[in-house]
């Protein structure tokens, strides 16, 4: 590949050991860290249409600022104050890929601060792939076929002002659906997911209320409109830091209940829902699932989220090598087919 040639973080996933590369990012976070010397260096995650990037930015990178109208020289240091308030800002990097311990590692020599105008971080932020009003039917047609209670309940919380921010929302900072439209992307996926599974459940004799698990499904992530911020791109709130998205969301899913009216054993059923969503402890629920519409939540929750992981783990891979790197967020590596 041509040295000069500007390259997406998918071509530059399918570069070997030992490659160069150019690219234009938005850095989506950036944390200082110091090595076994003490020298600070930066772990940096970058975001661009195709995808995020991971990368290291060493003690001995160089930084430029070329953000301004003004014509600047070579010289021109970007001030080390301004690094940290990188994140949502449009940069180009230089970089190379390495082999530490067995796995790819990525690292940026080079890091210049852009001009916001004529490089607009919108213009390089991943997006749902899904378009949407294909989304936006799908949530509607979930919602219209919801009845009982809780399919009254959830007609009047997806309105107004919820509903648009729902829309908007990222699903995480990182790891799945984490571009503007993900919570809608995968929470529709999920409760799509999680209706089939409880209609056949309830075909095979099993006691199961597939619009308590509807209901639940597109309330179970709500704590995150709250737990994030979609500036240009994801970020963490501090209520999300401290409290974590499912607490949040059984601490705005109780106002709602107590503002349109919610009958007490369908909030506690929904409630449920929320808080043991995870599926387990030790994965952030303060409880596990403990009925048949819980258990289906959570299920397909995590199944949605697995196999976003395996989507975006193999998509780079090529045909030579149908093996991905090890995913840390589903602890395992994935297979291309």
């Amino acid at each position: 590949m041509a040295e000069n040639v500007i390259i997406n973080s998918q071509e530059i996933r399918r570069l070997p050991a030992g490659s160069a590369f150019k690219a234009f990012f938005v850095v989506s976070s950036i944390v200082q860290k110091s090595d076994k010397n003490g020298k600070a260096y930066y772990d940096m995650t970058a975001a661009d249409s195709f995808g995020t990037l991971e990368a290291k930015v060493w003690s001995d990178a160089q930084w430029l600022d070329k953000s301004t109208e003004q014509p600047l020289s070579a010289d021109d240091r970007l001030a080390p104050e301004k690094i940290p308030a990188l994140a949502g800002m449009t940069i180009g990097v230089n970089g190379k890929v390495s082999d530490f311990r067995g796995q790819l590692q990525y690292s940026f020599g080079k890091i210049t601060l852009l001009n916001q105008e004529k490089f607009p971080p919108s213009a390089y932020l991943p997006h749902s792939p899904v378009p949407m009003e294909a989304l936006a039917a799908r949530l509607a047609a979930l919602i219209e076929g919801c009845g009982g209670a809780a399919g009254d309940f959830i007609r009047k919380v997806f309105t107004g002002e919820f509903l648009h921010k729902f829309r908007e929302w990222p699903a995480a900072v990182s790891h799945h659906h984490a571009y503007a439209g993900g919570l809608l992307e995968h929470t529709v996926s999920m409760a799509a997911c999680a209706k089939s599974m409880a209609q056949e459940m309830a075909i095979s004799g099993y006691d199961i209320d597939a619009d308590i698990v509807v209901a639940g499904a597109l309330l179970h992530d709500i704590g995150k409109l709250d737990s994030y911020r979609m500036t240009t791109v994801p970020n963490m709130t501090v209520e999300g830091a401290l409290l974590d998205h499912v607490a949040q969301g059984y601490i705005r899913f109780c106002e709602l209940a107590e503002r349109y009216g919610l009958d007490e054993k369908t909030k506690i059923h929904l409630g449920h829902i929320i808080l043991s969503h995870h599926g387990m402890r030790e994965y952030g629920s303060p409880v596990v699932p403990a009925t048949p519409e819980a258990l289906v939540v959570s299920a397909a929750d995590e199944l949605d989220f697995k196999i976003f992981c395996w989507k975006d783990s193999v998509k780079n891979l090529t045909d030579e090598q149908p093996i991905s790197p090890w995913n840390n967020s589903a602890q395992r590596r994935f297979w291309k087919k």
